[in-house]
């Protein structure tokens, strides 16, 4: 339906005009109306009309004026100027400002129908241009981060500009953002994710932190890793960069889920130049298995020597940590594991695959000289994906679990609450006004979630799911004694979103709805 409106001074004109004009014919509707410009400006966003039915002469913003406002605030906008006067000047005025037509009042009814089918048809046509133009738009923008990985693929490949492919490069850099400059100075930036959202949001992420700081860059996912490539005013200019870096990490740090690590290659020129970059950064981007998801790590900042000899290497150091489990003096065996990993994290290897295989080793000696009680987690496989991908503070967590496991499983004296499901009721007591899921838990206490479940339901004799639940009703009851706080306040701030599904959960743990349960309180005080 097109929408008009009618702007004239005189009551009687938008009277005649709304009553008499056959609106439905041309598939129109008359919206609203205003009596002047001024009124017409203010009530223009709300009513949002397709066409102005406008007189040309009215109090305080006459039509002419209204035009003039309008063009750049709403182009599209068709208007119909409407006069009693015949004035040549009026007429240019209105044509330059794209008025469909002018009228002269009294309105002849027939010449004004054949205008209005005329304006209806351009309306339409105009309508199905803008949808095709966004349809191309939206297309376009589905296949640009498709475009760009292609783009920086072949950016990565070149060596020289010599090479015809360099031709083929500029020419797919104006396609993909044709204000990225091809001269000047670079730095290559890449990226590693500990879990699938930090990836999914890397590309929109990092193009919306380097508009902030006014960075071109083209951005995208290369073999799993993040790569942008970030355009610098100076070879001294890196001050940008450092504050981008800082915006790609501060959101994981902040939400503690988009888990990332980035890191930066040196600056480089020519363009054809950014494989080795490129090579830096992804060397640089290794380190974080030292210092851990959410860090920033520059290539001019690594170490240029490594020292030789480190604990974790060395024959006497592993034998000394299995002789340890073998007396199962775990103290000594734990403190061995924190010097080895201190060490490293004082002077880290840049053999970070032989550090995993090594510390792999020491955790094979654990379930080789006590297979009954690792023999449980080994099926549940959570240490494949720790030793293959994890870093160094999650492995060193990882085994040291196992050696407190090893070590409740040996102790002979009366059976005590085991140390995880303790640590999993500490984990809920803290978070249970947020998404407490068992997938969380389990990652923090680092076993696998269906294996803790049953642990957890063995120690306690309910599921992880009953507890949390009974926990969060017991703070409820709690929080209810303080009249000023609502029920719904008190659902969100025992976890619970929806506060008719509180209600519910309440009302089966405690035999009756949380606001029975204040009014009978209230009750046994009096």
């Amino acid at each position: 339906m097109i929408r008009v409106m009618l702007v004239d001074d005189e009551e009687m004109t938008r009277s005649g005009l709304r009553e008499f004009v056959p609106w439905e014919d041309f598939n129109m509707t008359v919206v609203g109306e205003a009596e002047d410009g001024v009124q017409a400006l203010e009530r223009f966003d709300e009513l949002e009309p397709d066409l102005l039915m406008c007189d040309v002469r009215m109090p305080r913003i006459d039509g002419l004026e209204l035009a003039r406002q309008l063009k750049d605030k709403a182009p599209v906008c068709k208007i119909i100027f409407l006069s009693g006067y015949s004035d040549v000047d009026y007429l240019k005025t209105a044509i330059k400002l794209q008025a469909v037509d002018y009228l002269e009042k009294p309105v002849q009814l027939d010449e004004l129908e054949k205008l209005l089918g005329t304006v209806a048809a351009e309306i339409r046509a105009n309508r199905e241009e803008s949808a095709r133009i966004t349809g191309l738009k939206e297309s376009w923008n589905q296949s640009m981060p498709e475009l760009t990985e292609r783009l920086l693929r072949n950016l990565l490949a070149l060596r020289s500009t010599g090479e015809s492919e360099w031709l083929q490069v500029k020419r797919e850099i104006g396609m993909v953002d044709d204000t990225f400059p091809t001269e000047g100075n670079w730095v290559c930036c890449t990226a590693a994710f500990g879990n699938p959202a930090a990836r999914e949001t890397w590309r929109e992420d990092a193009y919306a932190g380097a508009r902030e700081l006014g960075l071109p860059i083209l951005a995208g996912i290369v073999d799993g890793v993040g790569v942008a490539c970030l355009a610098l005013e100076s070879e001294r200019h890196l001050e940008p960069v450092s504050l981008w870096l800082n915006k790609m990490t501060v959101k994981g740090r902040e939400e503690g889920k988009n888990r990332r690590a980035l890191s930066s290659g040196n600056i480089f020129h020519p363009l054809y130049r950014m494989a080795v970059s490129y090579e830096e950064s992804m060397k640089a981007l290794h380190y974080y298995f030292y210092r851990g998801w959410n860090s920033i790590i520059w290539y001019r900042e690594l170490p240029q020597q490594h020292r030789s000899g480190l604990q974790l290497f060395e024959k006497d150091c592993f034998l000394k940590f299995e002789d340890a489990l073998r007396r199962q003096d775990f103290e000594e065996a734990e403190q061995l594991l924190d010097q080895a990993v201190n060490e490293l994290l004082l002077y880290p290897s840049p053999e970070i695959e032989s550090v995993r295989k090594k510390l792999f080793r020491w955790y094979v000696a654990m379930t080789q000289i006590y297979p009954d009680a690792m023999w449980d987690f080994e099926n549940d496989e959570l240490w494949s994906s720790v030793f293959v991908s994890g870093e160094l503070f999650t492995i060193r967590s990882f085994m040291l679990r196992r050696l407190e496991i090893i070590k409740e499983n040996t102790d002979d004296s009366a059976s005590s609450e085991k140390s995880v499901i303790r640590d999993v009721i500490r984990y809920v007591q803290h978070n249970y006004n947020e998404d407490v899921s068992i997938a969380a838990i389990a990652n923090h206490v680092y076993l696998a979630p269906t294996y803790l479940c049953l642990l957890f339901k063995k120690e306690r004799g309910i599921s992880m799911n009953e507890y949390i639940t009974q926990f969060r009703i017991k703070k409820a009851k709690q929080l209810l004694r303080d009249r000023k706080l609502k029920l719904y306040e008190i659902a969100q701030m025992v976890g619970y979103q929806d506060a008719n599904y509180f209600a519910k959960v309440f009302r089966k743990i405690a035999g009756c709805n949380p606001s029975e349960y204040r009014d009978s309180m209230e009750e046994g005080a009096g």
